[in-house]
């Protein structure tokens, strides 16, 4: 696998940008009238063309919508990428650099999807075979472009036409994330206050049956997220006949997403994933091996 600097400045945006440049392939995926750009940055094994049609990963970063934590991912996707599961990491607007609401920020997470979705088979993927992914504020995003409803398009006349089904993906896969906006822990995201309707957006509202399977990492000791409502939240999505796998890690806090803080648990946890994965083949079976960063 291509080595990455564990110790890497997380504050350092020009470090940062030089680093995902050397280990992946930007891609525009949103451009605004102002000439602003959004990339998504595209990790791929090494014999990977435009001609493959592979599984592949959507991840949704971090950050609480106020920081830009997409090198957190880096190591996440090389991973994967090393596997044969290609990935992309998409820039999304925050806060600290852009003038947007929660309704902005749930809106442009729907549209990364359509757009990946959309642009599968370019980049060589199987759009059915895309699985989404997020930490913390990012587990919403991946939350909501998994769970969005059904669209009724046709006249009550021509009941034999069925719905529209929404572009879902395969699986969907939290680490630490955000399950329900409404709790205290989400309250800085004002996810309640600044969207019109907060209900469509609310994962817990959402539930339903036939969504994908859902794989699901949670800190015990996370002092900032949760743990019961994430178990809480797991246990609902199985009640509706779905498929959801809770990673339980007892001693881990709110850096459980990190690499560079507990390797080790990183291991643990994408071993975890991809055995999740390939049990219910959605992913090929040498997915599975051991841990190879330099």
């Amino acid at each position: 696998m291509t080595p990455f600097a564990g110790n890497q400045q997380k504050n350092d945006d020009s470090q940062l940008e030089q680093s995902l440049l050397q280990r992946a392939c930007p891609i525009v995926w949103k451009r605004f009238a102002d000439g602003q750009e959004l990339r998504a940055f595209f990790f791929t094994p090494a014999e990977h063309s435009a001609a493959d049609s592979s599984p592949g990963v959507l991840f949704y970063p971090g950050g609480m919508w106020c920081r830009n934590l997409i090198d957190q991912l880096i190591p996440w996707a090389l991973q994967l990428a090393d596997r044969g599961i290609p990935c992309l990491v998409p820039e999304l607007r925050i806060r600290d650099t852009y003038e947007v609401t929660a309704e902005d920020i749930m809106e442009e997470g729907l549209q990364v999807w359509e757009w990946c979705y959309e642009q599968a088979e370019n980049l060589g993927l199987n759009p059915r075979r895309i699985t989404v992914a997020g930490v913390d504020a990012g587990g919403l995003l991946a939350l909501n472009a998994a769970m969005q409803p059904v669209v009724s398009v046709r006249p009550w006349w021509q009941f034999w036409r069925q719905n529209k089904l929404p572009n879902s993906p395969v699986a969907v896969a939290i680490f630490r994330g955000i399950v329900d906006p409404e709790a205290p822990e989400a309250r800085s995201l004002h996810v309640v206050q600044e969207c019109t309707n907060p209900a469509t957006v609310n994962p817990f509202v959402l539930l339903r049956k036939h969504l994908p399977p859902l794989f699901c990492v949670h800190g015990m000791e996370d002092p900032l997220l949760d743990f019961e409502g994430v178990e809480l939240f797991c246990k609902e999505w199985r009640r509706f006949g779905n498929t959801a796998e809770l990673l339980p890690c007892p001693y881990a806090d709110h850096t459980l997403a990190n690499f560079a803080v507990n390797p080790a648990l990183f291991e643990h946890i994408m071993l975890a994933w991809e055995e999740f994965m390939v049990s219910h083949s959605l992913w090929p079976e040498d997915a599975i091996g051991d841990i190879a960063l330099d």
